[in-house]
């Protein structure tokens, strides 16, 4: 079997995460890691038993051992180190949100397309099958016509005006860090644009977003009701509400189950029983694409990112 040869730009949390889960996907190998310092690089290398730690991202682009490169960089970085990795012909998935404008993503999706390279934003929570589950729900009607979806994320992260979340010259803010999670199940399940959007939002000391509450008024009488924040824990569930029914997803930005109701009768309930955390879904299906010479996902294709980066815009607007 021909695997697709990964590394790792950045060693932090959710860098661990891929180099944990991408041990359970048989079509991918992680070959080299790469971080600001030498010493970063090498204990990430020794923890998961990568044969090459890079002291630079620009040795890791070069790499020619690399076929494809994950980004785990903060939001603010994305859009240069993708450029970059593009440059050296590399595949990239590149962690949400890929970047932080519409103007930067289209910018982006261009080189990608001059390139002729793969890029896909790592929204990993479309490739969870609870997520398809309830998509499939969906479209054979089980709850009927959509009304309503429901979309919480937030945990209190401590207030640091340094750290990424708060660092307003790191793109700190609950909207781009959580809140795409919240865009993107909307996008998902209703797929369509909003005509009209209300949005409050509350400021931390830095001036960046701590709060934020969306409602979303789209065709055909549905709406969207998004709250993400960095004040509090908020149940993380997503609803679907339909007209005979609806789906609850339990801490759906990593759902490992999915239940659909009649009222107040759960008819079915579906879990995935996985052994990772939910990562390997999402390469598994990364490196069948790059197999099959495939520039973009079917499932995050670029339209899909760019309604992300326009819906924030679009919220951002508002505050």
């Amino acid at each position: 079997m021909k695997k697709i040869r990964w590394g790792i730009i950045s060693t932090g949390t959710i860098a661990h995460q891929f180099a944990q889960d991408i041990r359970l996907v048989d079509s991918a190998e992680l070959v080299a890691v790469a971080s600001r310092t030498q010493a970063s690089a090498d204990a990430f290398a020794s923890q998961y038993g990568i044969p090459t730690a890079h002291a630079s991202y620009e040795a890791l682009y070069q790499d020619g051992n690399v076929d494809a490169i994950y980004i785990a960089t903060p939001h603010n970085f994305h859009r240069l180190n993708t450029l970059d990795a593009m440059a050296q012909g590399k595949a990239v998935l590149c962690e949400k949100p890929i970047t932080i404008s519409t103007a930067e993503l289209d910018e982006l999706v261009a080189y990608a397309t001059e390139k002729k390279v793969y890029l896909m934003e790592a929204m990993w929570t479309y490739f969870l099958p609870a997520i398809q589950q309830a998509k499939a729900w969906v479209e054979e009607g089980r709850i009927g016509r959509i009304v309503h979806l429901k979309s919480e994320f937030g945990y209190p992260v401590p207030f640091d005006p340094k750290t990424r979340n708060y660092n307003p010259d790191l793109a700190g803010g609950a909207l781009l860090d959580m809140g795409v999670y919240n865009v993107a199940m909307a996008w998902y399940f209703l797929e369509q644009v909003p005509e009209v959007i209300a949005v409050q939002q509350h400021a931390a000391a830095s001036g960046v977003e701590d709060d934020v509450f969306t409602t979303a008024w789209y065709a055909n009488d549905q709406y969207a009701h998004l709250h993400t924040s960095f004040r509090t824990k908020l149940q993380n569930h997503t609803f679907i509400f339909g007209e005979q029914g609806y789906i609850q997803l339990p801490d759906f930005w990593r759902a490992s189950e999915a239940k659909l109701y009649e009222r107040d009768t759960c008819l079915e309930h579906f879990q995935d029983h996985r052994k990772g955390m939910g990562f390997e879904f999402q390469i598994e299906a990364v490196n069948q694409d790059i197999l099959a010479g495939r520039l973009e996902s079917s499932v995050v294709p670029h339209a899909t990112s760019r309604y992300f980066q326009k819906q924030m815009d679009d919220i951002r607007a508002e505050f």
